[in-house]
């Protein structure tokens, strides 16, 4: 995508080498990493023999808190402090065996760029989609990843060769402003760091980074110590098969990929500081989704949803896109037990409501698909996608309910009686459709899907499109009190609800 080819043609300009956006894997040579703190020995994990072909993940995932004192390291007195319940962060402590409960959300939206170094912030909470504020973080963004419970974002720049950490800040309620992110440490890493996930009950950060040799199948896997984010330290460096598609459950302590060269989805137990692959891994996906077609299977922005023990995917393939669900066991382990003492790794699919059995012109049906939105306290699930307007395939939120199988829902009754189109408006009136590059978050506390969309040409401000829902799973559009989108900077590339 257009995104893939920028990204080329920065690597030519800067003289960087590594894993690409499409999944290239990059540079391994074996030896242990020097960025900035104490690095484990180097594991190799699976045997991949050829690169990556897999696609690009935009993701919404989770980070920490500073230091207990609140998020904006104060003394958690000025009414930021989260003390309000229906806006505090979770506990970090959980009982074994049992799942921690989900944290309710802000009402803040956090957006970063590819071409630009602006991170910008949009409120959720009030009458209107406003925006809130940005800041320069100094360099392009690469992926970035919320950590709910202790209020941190982590945002990863691969042209920089480093991840970023920060405090947010919880506004009380709607009429409180939020204040701007509170730079809190800098992560160094010498090859460059593509995605983020975080464990935010056990203070680690995972850093999926290329690897040191090019062409090896293979990407390096940092994990980080952030219980003080002012000195983030490196240990334990491991090699594992390419991703771009990847997320962590921490209440479980298990990280799991898509590797795109093998169309295996691996899993990785996480409760010791190496990770090692779990009983039952790798599974083939091709085994539960066999259709083909002259595109490339694939599985884009896997997400694990702990609360339902489900891993979601979007599966981008032409007529034959759609949302893949597996379920995984739902057992939990104890604190500091293997993931193989509790269970053995499995997954069933679960039936999304595209019947790829049939032509696409005889059922609904989209056309890409790049990023589900699932929830920790209800049964509807979201899906950036792509879908035919008419005349040409744009961008179209998808709305789904159920537990097994899973429904379409009316949405906004956009497409086929389901989705509601990506547009720009003016005057509260659709002037045209519009393209993403799948940078998406949703706002489950308030009811609100936050969408990203892309500038033609590239350079030029993306839009920030936002979409109210009820727990009927009714879906509309909403716009800014002037009655449209709200802006982005050039080329929005993730987005996180917090």
């Amino acid at each position: 995508m257009q995104r893939r080819l920028l990204a080329t043609i920065f690597a030519a300009q800067f003289g960087i080498t590594g894993c690409s956006d499409d999944g290239v894997a990059a540079d391994g040579t074996g030896t242990t990493s020097s960025d900035g703190g104490t690095t484990g020995s180097l594991t190799t994990l699976g045997t991949p023999t050829s690169e990556d072909t897999g696609d690009n993940t935009s993701d919404n995932a989770t980070t920490n808190d500073p230091d207990g004192t609140g998020s904006d390291g104060s003394d958690g007195s000025d009414g930021s402090d989260g003390s309000d319940s229906a806006t505090t962060g979770g506990d970090t402590d959980i009982e074994p065996g049992t799942l921690p409960e989900p944290v309710m959300q802000s009402g803040v939206a956090y957006v970063a760029h590819f071409l630009s170094n602006d991170l910008r912030w949009y409120r959720t909470d009030g009458d209107a989609p406003t925006e809130g504020g940005s800041i320069d973080i100094g360099g392009f963004t690469h992926d970035l990843t919320l950590d709910p419970v202790g209020d941190r974002l982590y945002v990863a720049q691969d042209v920089a060769g480093r991840v970023l950490i920060y405090a947010l800040d919880r506004p009380r309620d709607a009429s409180t402003p939020v204040d701007p992110p509170m730079q809190l440490g800098t992560l160094d890493i010498d090859t460059p760091p593509r995605f983020v996930r975080v464990d935010p009950y056990h203070d680690r950060l995972y850093v999926v980074a290329d690897a040191m040799r090019t062409g090896t199948g293979t990407m390096r896997l940092h994990t980080v110590d952030v219980s003080d984010p002012g000195a983030p330290s490196i240990i334990d460096t491991t090699e594992l098969p390419s991703t771009t598609s990847l997320d962590v459950d921490g209440a479980r302590r298990l990280l799991v990929l898509f590797h795109g060269i093998t169309d295996a989805v691996h899993a990785y137990d996480l409760s010791t500081d190496t990770p090692v692959e779990v009983s039952g891994s790798p599974i083939d996906l091709t085994t539960f989704y066999p259709e083909d077609n002259q595109v490339a299977f694939a599985a884009r922005t896997l997400t694990l949803d702990p609360w339902h023990a489900r891993v979601y995917a979007a599966r981008p393939q032409g007529a034959l896109s759609e949302l893949l669900v597996m379920e995984y066991p739902e057992a939990v382990p104890g604190e500091g037990q293997p993931y193989d003492d509790a269970t053995e790794f499995s997954l069933t699919a679960i039936d999304d409501p595209f019947d790829l059995s049939i032509d696409i012109a005889e059922r609904p049906g989209i056309l890409d698909a790049f990023t589900p939105m699932p929830s920790a306290t209800d049964e509807l699930v979201f899906l950036l996608a792509d879908a035919w307007n008419g005349m040409m395939s744009t961008a179209t939120v998808v709305t789904m309910a159920g537990s097994d199988p899973l429904t379409l829902e009316p949405g906004c009754g956009d497409h086929e009686d389901f989705g509601c189109f990506v547009r720009a408006y003016a005057a509260s009136n659709p002037i045209g459709f519009l393209r993403t590059d799948g940078a998406a978050c949703r706002d489950t506390t308030h009811g609100a899907i936050v969408a990203t969309a892309l500038a033609v040409p590239e350079d030029d401000p993306g839009q920030v499109v936002f979409f109210q829902y009820e727990d009927d799973a009714t879906t509309t559009t909403w716009l800014s009190a002037d009655g449209g989108n709200l802006p982005a900077g050039a080329l929005p590339i993730g987005a996180v609800c917090h």
